[in-house]
């Protein structure tokens, strides 16, 4: 069993009065006002254009949240008798291999090292009136493939591990079933292994005919970077993908892989006049900085052109 007094002791304020909070609405509904109250407090709860939530005052993570409509692959809280909760919440980067390039990754490893809760809410409501579910804390017990594991405490103030290792187990199964291919098994030539690589590299890369007709489009360019290394490019959705009818070139922007994350992430976004807008925490990079207030590069179709509605959602999401 965990506790959670021993897993509170020797953290300080803010971070501490935060965790409080979350213990102490667990089961309430609460509007994103409401926490935004509590920021101009001093005690931040979330962060508007991410899911994960680190602070700069401290290398852990201190919350997480479900995004509808969100980039990511979340799958749904999967509730026990005793009041304890699971979820499989995918980290930041849509590849499990670039995990500790986002600070909020490595924020959620900490707190599995160390046994540090982290706030968790579910959206209900979005946008001008937002409301969230508290679930209160969860701790993190394992990372796999993408997926953290988020197991929240049971009414008496406890954490069973031995049911969350079997639970967790459970749901990494069902993830793995559905979310990637899996790995060719037995005595594999290298040509298995290059083609089992260069299928992820495809589902990464979006739908062929998607990315086809978005090359077609966007004359093989990146729209912000103009790169023309097609090897590089990927098809990206700006409203999430829903699908068949998802894949209309105006929902669609062709960009260099790491401008797809950035974008995916809420780090970069596009206004009605097609400008880049970069968030706070890159502006200034070395890599990026210049893009900022550039304009995108456009079909020469009208019709094949971004549309506005799903530009400025994503613009709203990522808080730009």
């Amino acid at each position: 069993m965990l506790a959670l007094n021993d897993s509170l002791k020797g953290l300080e304020d803010p971070h501490l009065s935060a965790l409080l909070w979350f213990n102490d609405n667990r089961g309430r509904r609460v509007s994103w006002a409401e926490m935004k109250e509590r920021a101009d407090q001093g005690v931040r709860l979330s962060s508007a254009p991410k899911g994960i939530y680190k602070p700069i005052y401290t290398d852990h993570a201190l919350s997480v949240r479900t995004l509808q409509d969100g980039p990511y692959p979340d799958k749904d809280v999967e509730y026990r008798p005793d009041g304890s909760w699971t979820c499989q919440y995918f980290q930041e980067r849509h590849d499990p291999a670039e995990r500790d390039r986002s600070a909020g990754n490595r924020g959620l490893m900490l707190c599995m090292e160390l046994c540090i809760p982290v706030g968790f809410l579910i959206k209900r409501q979005d946008k001008p009136r937002a409301e969230y579910d508290v679930l209160g804390l969860g701790f993190v017990t394992n990372w796999e493939n993408g997926y953290f594991t988020i197991s929240g405490l049971a009414d008496n103030g406890e954490l069973n591990l031995e049911e969350i290792e079997q639970d967790a187990t459970t749901a990494r199964a069902k993830v793995l079933s559905v979310s990637e291919p899996q790995a060719p098994q037995g005595e594999l030539s290298d040509q298995d292994l290059r083609e089992f690589a260069l299928s992820l590299v495809a589902k990464r890369r979006g739908q062929a005919g998607f990315r086809n007709a978005l090359i077609e489009a966007y004359g093989a360019r990146c729209c912000i970077t103009g790169c023309d290394v097609l090897a590089g490019l990927e098809a990206a959705h700006i409203s999430p993908y829903r699908g068949d009818h998802s894949n209309g070139i105006p929902n669609g922007l062709l960009l260099r892989a790491d401008i797809h994350s950035l974008f995916d992430q809420g780090f970069l976004a596009i206004d009605g006049r097609y400008r880049v807008l970069l968030a706070p925490e890159i502006r200034g990079s070395e890599h990026y900085d210049t893009l900022n207030g550039s304009f995108i590069s456009l079909p020469e179709n009208e019709g094949q052109r971004p549309g506005f509605e799903a530009l400025n959602a994503h613009r709203i999401w990522a808080g730009l």
